[in-house]
């Protein structure tokens, strides 16, 4: 298949691997897709995804492929709470949870990085649509915060929270937050509810 044909055919998919082009024609062979990188007409983007190089890739086309190429996962940690505004900088790459095991990518665009959790702590997301056909799914505030404490135990001081610089006025809207205390419960972890206890202390500081 000539280049010429397969950007026809994938323009609108914002990323491809290999077995997406095989649908295309069952007879291609991995080497045409090294060819077209060492020619530049393709590029890599992690976990042997691909992009067509004149593409332009957002933000959320990031979220995108951070869960097309691991499944199942969702953005949250400090991508989720760069996104909501929690922490002041802009984080590198995409962080994400999984119930697979702990992953890390390299991209052009900094580290796509997994952080394996329970089966059944995979919950407290949404799926939000961009451009028409596209979407990701994003961690809501409360889940964020909850999975961020879950897999930091390390943060467990008011200290540990004031070098966080978590932005206090937008956590403030979890105080009496019946869905962050629902799904606190279904964690059911002492040690968790003992740094949420100190969040507050935190916030009231």
């Amino acid at each position: 298949m000539k280049f010429r044909e397969f950007r026809a055919k994938i323009k609108d998919q914002l990323f491809f691997n290999l077995n997406d082009v095989r649908k295309l024609d069952e007879n291609f062979h991995r080497s045409q897709l090294t060819f077209w990188l060492e020619k530049g007409y393709i590029r890599s983007l992690a976990g042997e995804y691909y992009f067509l190089a004149d593409r332009a890739v957002s933000e959320e086309d990031l979220f995108n492929a951070a869960y097309s190429i691991y499944k199942p996962s969702y953005v949250s940690l400090e991508s989720a709470l760069a996104y909501y505004q929690i922490i002041p900088e802009t984080v590198l790459g995409v962080t994400s949870v999984s119930s697979r095991k702990t992953k890390l990518f390299e991209s052009l665009w900094g580290k796509f990085s997994y952080r394996s959790i329970k089966p059944m702590y995979m919950f407290g997301y949404k799926v939000v649509e961009y451009d028409g056909s596209h979407k990701y799914l994003m961690a809501s505030l409360e889940k964020a915060i909850l999975d961020y404490l879950y897999l930091n135990p390390q943060v467990s001081s008011v200290e540990d929270f004031e070098g966080l610089r978590w932005n206090k006025s937008e956590l403030r809207l979890l105080e009496k937050n019946k869905l962050f205390e629902n799904y606190l419960g279904i964690f059911s972890k002492h040690s968790l509810v003992a740094r949420v206890s100190t969040l507050r202390r935190y916030l009231d500081a």
